[in-house]
């Protein structure tokens, strides 16, 4: 599966007025993203995910363009990304951002139809990995998915480079990656059943990316 052009034209277009330094970024993480797997996730999926690491919903944006079955509503600490996302909203009004922490996140049991956590557990201690998890559990619906997206720890040479890569986009901050079978009892302990856990980097890039789907059992 490869990336439709014309949806991803349409997404990073949704971004028309936002600083150059905010659009170039965009484009950065369109090209670094593994979006052919993600998109892979969410095809023939309908109605709203919970979005954790969402950003500027690049991502989000970009599947909702995709798939008009999609709802997004994302959150994130940053009050500047909400409120671009609230002033570019017009141009894709399936994906919403709100001011949340998302280790205190306080939500609806049941609410969502699924999940996506892209590349944000990495970014919080992992003392509260656990409970960032049980959270988005109990929020979607019995049936529903969770897809997490995240970095490996190895090999060696690709963790440091997402390190560096962090440290620069990100502060300095450490991070704190977990190995996808790390990752997969993580979700298992909060009740999840993982159905797919895989690399899906190619081995020649420097980000060690991998996908695990995860369903909440019926």
């Amino acid at each position: 599966m490869s990336v439709n052009p014309s949806a991803l034209r349409r997404a990073f277009a949704s971004y028309q007025g936002a600083p150059v330094t905010t659009r170039a970024f965009v484009a950065a993480r369109y090209v670094v993203a593994p979006l052919a797997p993600i998109e892979r996730e969410f095809r023939g999926r309908s109605g709203l995910f919970l979005s954790l690491g969402s950003g500027l919903c690049m991502l989000e944006r970009y599947l909702a363009e995709l798939n008009p079955r999609l709802s997004f509503e994302g959150v994130d600490l940053d009050p500047a990304k909400v409120d671009l996302i609230a002033r570019t909203r017009h141009r894709s009004p399936r994906v919403g951002l709100r001011l949340a922490d998302a280790t205190t996140l306080e939500a609806q049991a049941d609410t969502f139809d699924g999940a996506l956590v892209c590349d944000a557990l990495h970014h919080f201690l992992p003392d509260t990995h656990t409970d960032v998890v049980a959270t988005v559990a109990r929020t979607v619906k019995p049936g529903g998915v969770v897809v997490v997206k995240d970095l490996d720890t190895r090999p060696a040479w690709k963790y440091h480079w997402n390190r560096l890569h962090d440290r620069i986009v990100a502060g300095p901050e450490p991070i704190w990656c977990r190995t996808p079978a790390e990752m997969a009892m993580l979700l298992e302990k909060a009740g999840l059943e993982v159905e797919l856990a895989e690399r899906v980097d190619n081995a020649l890039t420097p980000y060690a990316h991998y996908l695990i789907r995860a369903r909440r059992p019926g």
